[in-house]
């Protein structure tokens, strides 16, 4: 009898040795308030998100001018918007952010639930376990924000307003994220990448494929509607002769004899009018003899263009004389 209890003390021993150590280890309170902040920066990122996503369905459609987000020629999400950079594999980089941000806050959601539910077990469920997988999602938004403002203020030379806020979210994971690692010592914990992802990864998921379908380009319009809008806008501009007359100062390309006259009025400092100039150019390339484009300066300046009430383009009168 004495050597059986024996036997079961020393078996009891490294039991109470990893229990103590589990609950001396890191500190559970601050290792919750981490997941709460990432938790609400991700929130703060999600809401970024979704509006850049409504956004750039306003740019597709050619409405993005009603944005909030365009102040003046630096501050100015359509120039973003108008970039390689908006995109990543063919979808929005707002729809891939936001089914990130959603997948962050369903999983710290699910750690802070399974945390307070376990709080009375035998061997409750510890924070830092979902340490390791809380990291690897918060990567791809660190990875961003090493790369995205600089390429925004260094090479676009615009500020996009919503891309902002999303930075800011993404610091706060940075930081927040730091605190979790240093709290969590991943070394001692029980180390889960993979299976507690699979219900984060798949709302994201759900999220994402939506969202693309959403801010994806309008189909384009039928030959009838084509011809039917067309003639409803060409009539006043047709009996306007002073706007299609040709003058010295707008250049005119095109057949003088082209049965279509296009008035184009450009803003040498807007990113749509550069879009459209190219557009313009492939359409006289396949149609040199039924169009005629005459191109009207509109630089979005008050300082010659009275009918203004605020400045956009600050040097978009100087290009008009120049060019």
């Amino acid at each position: 009898m004495k050597r059986e209890k024996h036997r079961s003390a020393h078996a009891n021993k490294p039991v109470a040795r990893v229990e103590k150590s589990r609950d001396t280890g890191p500190d559970v309170g601050a290792l919750l308030r981490c997941y709460r902040w990432i938790r609400r920066a991700a929130g703060l990122g999600l809401l970024s998100a979704l509006y850049l996503t409504w956004h750039y369905k306003l740019f597709l459609s050619g409405a993005g001018d009603q944005a909030l987000c365009n102040v003046s020629e630096f501050i100015n999400c359509d120039r973003v918007a108008a970039s390689a950079w908006s995109r990543l594999f063919g979808l929005p980089l707002a729809v891939w952010g936001a089914g990130g941000y959603v997948a962050l806050i369903a999983h710290t959601t699910r750690v802070l639930r399974r945390t307070a539910r376990g709080r009375g077990e035998r061997q409750p469920t510890a924070p830092a376990d979902y340490a390791p997988s809380t990291l690897l999602l918060i990567a791809p938004f660190v990875i961003g924000l090493a790369i995205l403002p600089v390429v925004s203020l260094a090479h676009l030379r615009a500020l996009c307003l919503g891309c902002a806020v999303s930075w800011i979210a993404d610091l706060g994971l940075l930081i927040f994220g730091i605190h979790l690692l240093r709290r969590a010592r991943l070394v001692k914990g029980r180390v889960t990448l993979v299976r507690p992802l699979w219900p984060s990864v798949a709302l994201a998921a759900l999220l994402i494929v939506p969202l693309n379908w959403y801010a994806r380009p309008s189909p384009p319009p039928t030959p009838a509607e084509s011809r039917r809008v067309l003639e409803e806008k060409a009539r006043p501009v047709a009996e306007a002769t002073e706007v299609t007359t040709p003058d010295p100062l707008s250049p005119t390309f095109g057949s003088p004899g082209a049965p279509i006259t296009i008035v184009y009025f450009t803003d040498l400092q807007c990113p749509y009018c550069k879009l459209q100039t190219e557009a313009l150019r492939e359409l006289l390339a396949r149609r040199p003899r039924q169009v005629r484009v005459i191109y009207r300066h509109y630089p979005l300046d008050q300082s010659c263009n009275l009918r203004l009430t605020r400045t956009a383009h600050p040097f978009a009168c100087l290009l008009a004389q120049l060019a």
